[in-house]
């Protein structure tokens, strides 16, 4: 059966119009774009804060990194604030989250080129203004339920990158070795932390 469209009032754009409805998966991804960033958490809608420049600087320079070294060793692929359906937790809704950033294996993204669904293998996301607790706890817990790989969770403000990796289906904290960090879920990369530390900095 087709979906029935919502409707966007135009003399809102901008205003977060969709937050709080319950919706399933197709529903949601299928509303109209009213400037505002949705995610959709046990099947309910809520919006997400707009990045500021700080969080884009700093997300674009994890990205760069990625991206150039994907460039040469094609091993996944990257993606910048698209949608993951996730799934649904037992007796829960649908999750659908948009990470600053993903990578998928190059032998498990070919069957996605529509819609990423299920854990990506790493997630990194930025924390924004009034997104700390869903960053660090309920995202945390729903990519490690999930079986996310590696979630790097990047705070600006506070100057610190939390590594964690799934080890026995927990996501448990790696510290870095100096200024860098060795991925195992991007096979062969190397993060060079103290440049994205150098992205913290005012400009």
């Amino acid at each position: 059966m087709a979906i029935q469209p919502i409707e966007l009032d135009t003399d809102y754009s901008g205003v977060a119009q969709f937050s709080g409805l319950r919706l399933s998966v197709d529903e949601f991804l299928e509303l109209p774009d009213d400037g505002c960033k949705y995610e959709l958490l046990d099947g309910v809608v809520f919006m997400s804060p707009r990045p500021t420049p700080a969080h884009q600087k700093t997300a674009m320079g994890i990205l760069l990194q990625l991206g150039n070294y994907l460039q040469q060793n094609p091993v996944g692929e990257a993606f910048f604030e698209v949608d993951v359906h996730l799934g649904a937790k037992d007796g829960g809704g649908e999750l659908v989250y948009v990470p600053d950033i993903l990578f998928i294996r190059a032998e498990r993204v070919k069957a996605m080129r529509d819609l990423i669904t299920g854990a990506p293998d790493l997630v990194v996301e930025v924390v924004s203004r009034g997104s700390r607790r869903m960053d660090t706890i309920t995202k945390r817990d729903d990519y490690e339920h999930f079986g996310v790989g590696e979630y790097w969770i990047v705070d600006p403000a506070r100057e610190l990158i939390t590594f964690l990796r799934l080890v026995d289906g927990k996501l448990v904290e790696v510290t870095p070795t100096g200024d860098t960090f060795t991925s195992t879920a991007v096979p062969g990369f190397t993060l060079n932390v103290a440049a994205v530390r150098e992205t913290f900095k005012p400009w």
